[in-house]
């Protein structure tokens, strides 16, 4: 028997096992196995009597010669196979000798307990750590086999085997000590994600600039790709850290590129987090193994699809090639090319604050998502049967696991067709998906309740009431206006103001006044609701509003910002009753429409009547108001009707109105503004909220009158606040549009005979008023949507160069939101900073501002700025202008807010539009309605359709359309089939063969499926155009022919607007024959 030292494990005798007791190993790299004491001296012995003697000629022999030849001494009784495993045994000891003495600290201690592999409780082995430079999965792979458990399973779970090998199978696990460790606490898997700095840390790198915070926003249609907007430019010393941030503005929108969910580090669209910048060699790794592996999975797609389409032109018997086909040849390997576009990667390293509560829409079910690592595998394979799935309607969120035991049944059993809520909870650094629990039932979706409360649900759209403490803050009713705070306000309640507003319209917070001055001039008023007076700053009604942000409205209701006693009562500027207002005035030219100076103040109001747009359009098209409407004039004694005089002094307000925001339009236009215009559909419901009718909302005159004296108060207000708190204003910019996208736009375009210059703003405007088709106008603009960034809310502070203020669209240098504070809580910042800028300056001009008259008009009131919220000008600052960190929070808030709103709302329109377009679709014998479609794109195997009757787009694909049945909307009763096409730069021309209906049981067979294969001789087809909507009979033929059409960017063909009530959505088809030219 080989002699054996206290570092071999050896096993017990079989007759020793039911003596055999565990023992506590001792605190070295390998503690042995527990055996007898009597045994361990016995081998002990028999090890130092075969241990070889140094001969005496071998005296002078160094330690390390006599060292190698007791190493190369065969022992006695042992084979040279055996020898060579114990010398090789030996120098491992050795080894492990050496690392235990190096270790100042236990080996069986971590600082990270749970990236240890488990292994069995009476295993000699330690645990290992795993590595930081090798995948995670080969690291348990690697700790498990350097362990000696090759062959057997590594413990996932608390339930995982043990080896088969091992002694505790033989051992009772009533032992405490060997129960708490054949239980690990910690769930085993491969780290995935680095872990978070600590807030402290996250503060001393931004400080260092060597962190740079921003707010996150993930492409849902490819997740891979995620952006952060970083909240200010870079400081010097993040430049000196990161020469390749030189040039980087927020004012240009320039973002961080995040490649892959290892990189976003479990942050989701919203979070603000913080970011570090990768170095070029972490950056190329991060694409390599995310955004390439992307691009090659699209390559491979197209790679297939270019197989098919070249087996369907074989089909075709056709002479040509696959090229002439419009097939393209899209083989070859990609070019790894990092950067488009001289790209900044960076990772996430914290999450500073969440974007919302967590809380999101979407399905629950037992089916894993695609699990394509092996580390998810694991993971999956860890939870066994007590969790459940959840998918979000949202591709930019992950999925999430939650248990099991909390969720109905009734939404295990109907998993693609019930939709639900939940709420996420933690994302560990180990786990590849985030956990989350269950919240509420929405229910089976299809009915229009079910889907406007997933709507609500899914942009986060708050639809709880109001809270006491909320409700609290809200004066005692019937509400007066103080005798003191009258005191402190100009008193306009004389003057002629009244408000234009839709119809339907519950919180009316702007209103407006013209007259005439002695010098000629016109005295031109705004007046808006003052909401900061009810909305004292840090109560709780504040902290609700901030959170909602804004007033989301949807197609049957609006979801309130503030509760309805300020919406719709005492902020609402209801005619006939005395309102408190903040009021812009300017002295303007009657034939320029120049301002000569301008007046801020705070002012008491009395609006005479409330005009709707029709009310105002029907004045300018030179008729009088309707005697229904009601009008007011202010007395001691209160409101009363108005005298007739009064009633012509609106009209005649409303027409110097109309004239001089002709001008101030024209004279924007004129100065480089840009005007993109969309579809805004309008519905009428029935008593059930069912919708009956549908059509475009359209934009008049009186529209564009109130329109321009809107944009021009918030411009003074900007220039106001901006003056005054240079480094705490709240604005609003537009960066320019992706230049790169635009000047794709701007090829397709000309090469469909459309010349636009992109160069600015006013170029692209001046441009687009030489297209002469509404339709084809309508379209382009459309197309010039999608190169736009969006709008944005910003703090002065984070903008050091003041060119980033700038609003694209509107080309002035300066621009914020002042005039609806009913329904923006970032207007309510303004007005407080407005408030505080009054305070401190009274109504007069700032000092010296390029953007502010100089002159001050002595037609405007004397009255001085008191009335604050506050009893002096310091105090007023201090707490009506927040700090420059809070505004930008805000500002971020109120951003996210804005675009949840604006989603909702579109998703509420398609809705109730597809609702509309199924109960029409039934009163005919064909499906859907029939529209006209401009084309807008073609490629090599689809071209786009745009619908300008209900500003959807619509995709239609060849190959589809002649392989595919049911795929062409056949008004003839004939099969259109798609034979050939053909591609150019900027048309297809396409083969089709019209099938004559076939008789007996196919045609029968076939009328089940397709309504159009009526027995009838004519059919009935529902047409919505320009010419409004109506229903029109097409014959049958009954003959075979062979036609040829060309399609060209901005032909108009017809198309099949099909809707589809669960989900909500609609698709395209093409008709054939077309009946548009």
């Amino acid at each position: 028997m080989p002699s054996c030292k206290s570092e071999d494990v050896v096993e017990p005798e079989q007759g020793d096992q039911q003596n055999t007791r565990p023992k506590r190993p001792r605190q070295r790299k390998r503690p042995p196995r527990s055996l007898p004491q009597q045994q361990q001296q016995q081998q002990r012995q028999q090890s130092n009597n075969r241990a070889p003697k140094i001969p005496a000629e071998d005296a002078a022999v160094t330690p390390q010669q006599h060292q190698h030849q007791q190493e190369q001494q065969p022992l006695d009784g042992l084979s040279p196979a055996k020898e060579k495993k114990r010398i090789h045994r030996k120098r491992n000891r050795k080894q492990a000798k050496k690392k235990q003495a190096s270790s100042p600290h236990d080996p069986h201690e971590s600082r990270h307990p749970e990236e240890h592999v488990h292994l069995p409780s009476n295993s000699s082995e330690p645990q290992m750590t795993c590595p930081d430079t090798i995948d995670p999965y080969q690291q348990m792979v690697l700790a498990a086999s350097s362990s000696g458990l090759r062959g057997s399973k590594v413990l996932l779970n608390n339930n995982a085997a043990l080896p088969p090998n091992s002694a505790s199978s033989a051992t009772s696990t009533s032992d405490p000590h060997l129960h708490h460790q054949t239980a690990p606490k910690h769930r085993l898997l491969p780290k995935i994600y680095d872990a978070y700095y600590s807030p402290e840390l996250v503060q001393e790198h931004l400080d260092s600039g060597t962190v740079l915070r921003g707010v996150l926003r993930v492409n849902p249609k490819n997740p891979v790709d995620a952006y952060v907007s970083l909240d200010e430019s870079p400081s010097e010393k993040c430049l000196y850290n990161y020469p390749q941030l030189k040039g980087y503005d927020v004012g240009r929108s320039d973002d961080i590129y995040i490649c892959g969910e290892v990189s976003r580090n479990r942050a989701i669209s919203g979070d603000a987090v913080a970011v570090k910048i990768l170095s070029k060699r972490d950056a190329r790794i991060a694409y390599k193994t995310n955004r390439l592996a992307s691009d090659r999975r699209i390559d491979n797609l197209k790679e297939c699809r270019r197989h098919r389409l070249e087996k369907m032109a074989a089909d075709a018997a056709t002479s040509l090639s696959p090229n002439e086909n419009g097939i393209s040849d899209m083989s070859g390997d990609r070019k790894i090319s990092m950067s488009e576009e001289d790209r900044v990667f960076g990772a996430v390293v914290a999450i500073i604050s969440h974007n919302s509560d967590r809380s999101f829409t979407g399905r629950i079910g037992l089916t894993p998502p695609k699990l394509t690592t092996r580390s998810r595998q694991d993971f999956a394979d860890s939870l066994g049967t007590s969790s459940a799935w959840f998918r979000p309607l949202s591709g930019a969120l992950p999925c999430m696991v939650i248990p099991r035991h909390g969720i109905p049944e009734v939404i295990l059993s109907e998993p693609k067709q019930r939709f639900c809520t939940v709420k996420m909870n933690s994302w560990k650094v180990r786990d590849p998906f985030p956990s989350a629990v269950f919240v509420k039932d929405l229910g089976r979706r299809g009915t229009l309740d079910i889907e406007t409360q997933i709507i609500l649900e899914e942009n986060g759209v708050c639809n709880d009431p109001f809270t006491s403490s909320v409700l609290k803050c809200l004066p005692s009713s019937p509400w007066k206006i103080p005798s003191k705070e009258l005191q402190h306000r100009t008193d306009l309640r004389k003057s002629c103001i009244f408000t234009i507003d839709p119809p339907t319209a519950r919180d009316l917070d702007d209103a407006v006044s013209c007259t005439g001055l002695p010098n000629g001039n016109m005295l031109v008023g705004v007046h808006i609701a003052d909401v900061s007076y009810f909305v004292r700053p840090n109560t709780a009604l504040d902290i609700q509003a901030r959170q909602r942000a804004t007033t989301t409205y949807m197609v049957q209701r609006a979801y309130p910002m503030l509760p309805s006693m300020l919406c719709e009562d005492l902020c609402s500027l209801n005619p006939g009753v005395d309102r408190l207002a903040f009021s812009v005035m300017w002295e303007m030219d009657p034939e320029t429409a120049t301002v000569q100076s301008t007046w801020f103040g705070r002012t008491v109001i009395s609006s005479a009547c409330k005009l709707a747009y029709d009310d105002a359009q029907h004045v300018i098209d030179g008729n009088h108001l309707s005697d229904s409407i009601k009008c007011f004039e202010f007395s001691k004694k209160g409101a009363v009707a108005a005298h007739p005089s009064r009633r012509m002094q609106i009209e005649e307000s409303i027409l110097w109105f109309y004239k001089l925001s002709k001008i101030m339009r024209q004279r924007r236009f004129d100065n480089g503004a840009l005007s993109l215009s969309s579809v805004k559909l309008s519905f009428e419901l029935n008593e059930a909220g069912e919708p009956i009718d549908c059509w475009p909302y359209a934009i008049k005159d009186s529209n564009r009158l109130i329109e321009e004296f809107m944009l021009l108060a918030n411009m003074s207000v900007a220039a106001r606040i901006e003056a005054t708190f240079p480094d705490a204003s709240l604005l609003r910019r537009h960066s320019p549009p992706l230049s790169r996208r635009l000047d794709e736009v701007c090829k397709q375009l000309e090469a469909s005979g459309i010349h636009l210059l992109s160069a600015s703003a006013g170029e692209l405007q001046e441009s687009l008023g030489q297209v002469d088709d509404p339709d084809v106008r309508f379209t382009v603009e459309e197309i010039l949507t999608g190169p736009m960034q969006r709008a944005l809310y910003f703090s002065t502070h984070s903008i050091k160069d003041k060119a980033g203020y700038r609003h694209y669209a509107l080309n002035v240098p300066l621009y914020t939101h002042f005039t609806s504070p009913i329904r923006r809580y970032a207007d309510i910042i303004v007005h407080r900073t407005l408030e505080a800028s009054l305070a401190l300056f009274g109504n007069h001009v700032v000092g010296d501002h390029p953007l502010l008259p100089q002159y001050f008009s002595p037609f405007f009131p004397r009255t001085a700025a008191e009335g604050s919220l506050t009893e002096s000008a310091d105090a007023a600052k201090s707490l009506l202008v927040p700090k420059p960190r809070t505004i930008a929070e805000i500002a971020h808030q109120c951003n996210l807010r804005k675009d949840a709103a604006k989603k909702a709302q579109e998703a509420s329109a398609k809705l109730y539009l597809v609702h509309y377009l199924t109960s029409m679709s039934k009163k005919v014998a064909v499906p859907g309605v029939v529209s006209v479609g401009v084309v807008t794109k073609i490629t090599q195997e689809k071209f786009v359709v745009s619908l300008p009757a209900f500003g959807i787009d619509g995709t239609i694909y060849m190959d589809r359309l002649a392989d595919r049945k049911n795929q062409v909307l056949s008004i003839d009763s004939r099969n259109w089939k798609l034979r050939l096409w053909t591609v150019e730069a900027a048309s297809v021309m396409l083969a089709w063969e019209a099938e004559a209906p076939k008789r007996g049981e196919q045609a029968v067979e076939r009328s089940r499926s397709d309504p159009v294969a009526d027995l009838s001789d004519e059919l009935s087809v529902l047409v919505i155009d320009d010419n409004g909507h109506g229903t029109v009979r097409f014959g049958r033929k009954q003959t075979t022919e062979h036609v040829s059409q060309k399609i060209q960017i901005f032909s108009k063909v017809a198309v099949c607007v099909l809707p589809n009530k669960s989900p909500p959505d609609l698709s395209v088809k093409l008709v054939m024959p077309s009946i548009y030219s």
